[in-house]
Parts: structure tokens; sequence; C-alpha cells
């Protein structure tokens, strides 16, 4: 996956450049024949997660299910989107540009217990979007909450995409959604 190329400039002087061939990989668009695409694994580091993600507006309201939204901009925007789809009736949407930076949407639904989502990991590979997730439920704790986790994709070519969640391993929700120029 690295190449090490060393070479020799005026004498004892060794210069090391190190190229990251897995990046140029990843960023071309072709292949050779036979190989599938690569996949690209993101960790959960950059995932914003809430257990409150409605805010005290949602406390004691109806109950709110399971849902894969989109959106574009920032995890902020993201959480902003998912109140007014959830709590105002808003559309959500399903088509996007290639230069929007998206951000997949896991909502877990409204609890009137303490209830988390983990993401253990996202896996981009063709036109899907793969998301491990765990959910805990903690019953002693009355505490109202609406788990929610944010994970920003960045800009995706032109296409077709499926998000794909599985919950403990488990295939649970999917989700479409397209990019245009």
């Amino acid at each position: 996956m690295f190449k090490k190329i060393i070479f020799r400039v005026g004498g004892d002087k060794i210069f090391t450049l190190i190229a990251v061939s897995l990046f140029l990989v990843l960023s071309s668009s072709g292949h050779a024949e036979g190989e599938g695409t690569p996949e690209k694994v993101l960790g959960p580091e950059n995932v914003m997660v809430t257990l409150y993600a409605l805010g005290g507006a949602a406390a004691g309201q109806k109950t709110y299910g399971e849902e894969i939204y989109l959106s574009k901009g920032t995890p902020l925007q993201a959480l902003i989107t998912l109140k007014q789809i959830v709590l105002e009736g808003k559309k959500p949407s399903r088509s996007f540009e290639m230069k929007d930076q998206l951000e997949v949407i896991v909502f877990r639904g409204s609890f009137l217990k303490l209830s988390k989502i983990a993401i253990k990991k996202v896996v981009l590979k063709d036109s899907s979007i793969e998301v491990y997730a765990e959910y805990k439920d903690l019953p002693g704790a009355g505490i109202a909450s609406q788990p929610a986790a944010i994970i920003p994709v960045g800009q995706l070519p032109p296409g077709k995409y499926t998000v794909i969640l599985f919950v403990d391993n488990k295939l649970r929700k999917k989700a479409e959604f397209s990019v245009s120029r």
C-alpha cells in the first residue's frame, strides 16, 4: 500500500519519498477489470453522537421512530435539519449536488428512558454507505432521550447511493439518495 522510493543526489545525501498509493487508488475512478472498488473505512472519531438530538422541545411529546436522514452542511446544520424533519414535518431531502458536504443522520427515535447509540464503523464502498452501530438502553434511568449520530461523509461523485444501517451486525434499515452534478 505504501511505496518507498530512495534515491541519491550529490554524494551522501539520501532523500526518502513516501507516496501513499492507497490514496491514489481511492481517489481514482478507474480500476483494473475484476477488481472491486476499494472500500474506505471511516472510524468513529469524526462522528458526532448526541442523546438529546431534538432538545428539550421533544420531552413529553409523542414518540418518534428510528430513521436514516441525510443533510448537507455541517454536523450542526444536520441537527437543525433533523429537528425540522421530526418536529416541524419538513420533507427529508434525498437529492443532493456534487458540491454538497453530506452528513448521514442515524436517528434512533425518542424514548422515555436513557438510550444510546454508538457508531462502530462506517464503510464507503461502490454506491453504498454501510453504518455499523450498537444500541444501548438504560431502563433504570428515567430520563427522556432522542439518540442520534451525525456521520460526515463529505462530497460524493454523481450517482445513486444507499445508506445501510446494521445494528449489532444485523441489517436494520436502508435509505436511498442521489447526487447530481
